[in-house]
């Protein structure tokens, strides 16, 4: 356009001119559009480098001269509406792929186990007729996880020798006869308890007093003591905690019966500490003693080496000794 032309209003043929120039770039743009589109659906490098490219960028290199205001709005809302359905078609793509290997990692992994449960389920098998006879299977009703499990019934080598494992019909015989014999026990040792015999002992203050009461080997200690306060007056006006039992210096505890010394064969260097079937037992060796009488001599022999009863202690090899260490006494 000359200078002489400037700021005269356009002809008629200057504007068809602009009008197909303008018609001329939006067909070059469309163009330019569609073979973006094509190339970036078949080249991941062309797709990231259409990408990169911005709708601004190609209005710029596209809008060359004189466009129109309404054309370009056109042009731009074109582009980005394309711009969206290249990025939901490349959104949809990509997370039907993510599925995809998602489904497949999961079909791996239960091959995978069933496979090696087979394996476990072959390498489980044992036959004692080497391998002649086939393992039956037997289809379990109850369900895990939606499918059957498969039990496996084993033969047995009718061969091999198991006349020694016990049949039920034998293990409850077996236990039908253990409890008869538990009964039989019990029963037995009530009736030890309840036999009576004649216990010789003495009072003894420092003097021996002969003296014999009758109990039952069931009976405990402060039973006998309690019959033994009638055969002596100083012993009336106590209860039987004020007495004590002792059984060749030993303390025997009240609330231990004869029987538990008969049953457990309690020893000392003389011998069993009761001993119901030998009547020739010297009465010196179970003494009935006031405690108060021993709080005062418990210092002065024999109720020096006097001690308590413990079930722990082996009082037939006991060697009796004083604070130094030498021994007081040994019989």
């Amino acid at each position: 356009m000359s200078l002489s032309n400037f700021g005269r209003p356009p002809s008629l043929q200057d504007a068809e001119k602009t009008c197909q120039r303008q018609q001329e770039q939006e067909d070059s743009a469309g163009n330019l559009l569609r073979n973006r589109g094509s190339a970036s659906s078949s080249t991941g490098i062309r797709e990231f480098e259409t990408q990169l490219v911005s709708v601004e960028d190609i209005i710029k290199n596209e809008a060359v001269g004189l466009v129109d205001r309404e054309k370009l709005k056109r042009l731009r809302e074109d582009l980005l509406a394309k711009r969206r359905d290249e990025e939901s078609t490349s959104r949809s793509e990509s997370e039907a792929a993510r599925s995809g290997s998602e489904a497949a990692s999961d079909s791996d992994v239960r091959l995978t186990k069933r496979a090696k449960k087979k394996r476990g389920l072959q390498k489980s098998k044992l036959s004692f007729a080497d391998g002649e006879e086939e393992d039956r299977e037997e289809i379990d009703q109850t369900k895990n996880e939606g499918k059957p499990v498969v039990k496996k019934l084993r033969k047995v080598d009718p061969t091999v020798d198991t006349s020694f494992l016990k049949t039920k019909e034998a293990e409850e015989l077996d236990r039908q006869n253990r409890e008869q014999l538990r009964k039989e026990f019990l029963r037995r040792q009530e009736e030890i308890k309840e036999e009576k015999v004649e216990l010789q002992f003495c009072y003894f203050d420092g003097t021996y007093t002969p003296g014999k009461v009758t109990v039952k080997k069931g009976d405990q200690i402060w039973v006998m003591l309690d019959r033994t306060r009638k055969g002596k007056k100083e012993l009336h006006r106590g209860t039987v905690d004020d007495i004590m039992f002792v059984k060749d210096n030993i303390v025997i505890p009240h609330h231990y019966d004869f029987y538990y010394f008969i049953l457990n064969k309690v020893k000392s260097k003389a011998g069993f500490l009761f001993d119901f079937d030998s009547p020739d037992e010297d009465i010196k060796r179970s003494k009935v003693v006031h405690r108060t009488w021993y709080e005062k001599n418990k210092h002065i022999f024999p109720a020096s080496i006097w001690q308590e009863f413990d079930p722990e202690v082996d009082y037939s090899t006991l060697v009796l000794r004083d604070s130094q260490g030498f021994v007081l006494y040994q019989q």
